[in-house]
């Protein structure tokens, strides 16, 4: 019987109710460290039976959005804020100007650079209580059945799924975002740990890690929930 992995928890229903994952494409904080995570994941483009980015458009113009501000970086982790003005939903209600955080990572594969994949996490609401949110970008091409898997200091940890692919545009290659809430245990794991690997695949069994530093994680999450 296959392991189960009931560490980190799927949300992606809640997340679509709370319309994060339709935050990805316009105005937010993920909108803007992803468009900058995203810049920085940018290269020539692969031949077309290359795994990653299609198409680059690095001189392309991009939104005239405020960089967010830097509050804190610690190894690989930087922690970056943003301020919202105040906007209405969907529904018309309004909503009223808030600052969003979120610590962000970018790995990218030693042998094949232009494969890339950005990690951000960031406290949500989910009801009366505070989440930690995991938001995975991988490359465009990415087998999504799989999800992406966790492994803290080589042992498995949880898996992620795929929520949603987003399509090239002018500013930004296309990519695929994994989402799920970060469970106490997991969280307790990378505060203890040294190293993670988030794999993703090619295809079936084509599994590619992406290393992620946990040095400096202790010290960024709690900068995180200290400006949330």
């Amino acid at each position: 019987m296959a392991k189960k992995f009931n560490v980190i928890r799927n949300t992606a229903s809640v997340l679509a109710t709370a319309g994060i994952i339709s935050a990805l494409a316009t105005a937010g904080i993920v909108s803007v460290l992803a468009t900058s995570a995203m810049a920085q994941q940018q290269t020539p483009p692969p031949s077309p039976k290359q795994f990653g980015p299609r198409v680059n458009t690095p001189n392309a113009a991009r939104p005239n959005r405020p960089a967010p501000e830097l509050v804190a970086e610690n190894g690989k982790w930087k922690v970056q804020c943003e301020s919202r003005p105040a906007r209405k939903d969907a529904q018309g209600k309004d909503i009223p100007a808030q600052k969003v955080c979120a610590m962000v990572q970018i790995s990218r594969d030693a042998k094949r650079p232009q494969i890339a994949l950005s990690l951000i996490m960031r406290q949500q609401k989910q009801g009366d209580r505070s989440a930690t949110m995991m938001q995975i970008m991988a490359p465009i091409g990415v087998f999504l059945p799989t999800g992406i898997a966790l492994e803290i200091d080589g042992a498995a940890v949880g898996r992620v799924p795929f929520v949603r692919c987003l399509p090239q545009t002018r500013v930004a290659p296309g990519l695929c975002t994994a989402t799920a809430e970060a469970q106490k245990a997991t969280l307790a794991k990378m505060k203890k740990g040294s190293s993670a690997n988030f794999i993703i695949y090619e295809a079936p069994g084509a599994a590619i890690k992406m290393p992620i530093s946990l040095d400096g994680f202790t010290a960024s999450y709690q900068a995180l929930l200290d400006n949330s």
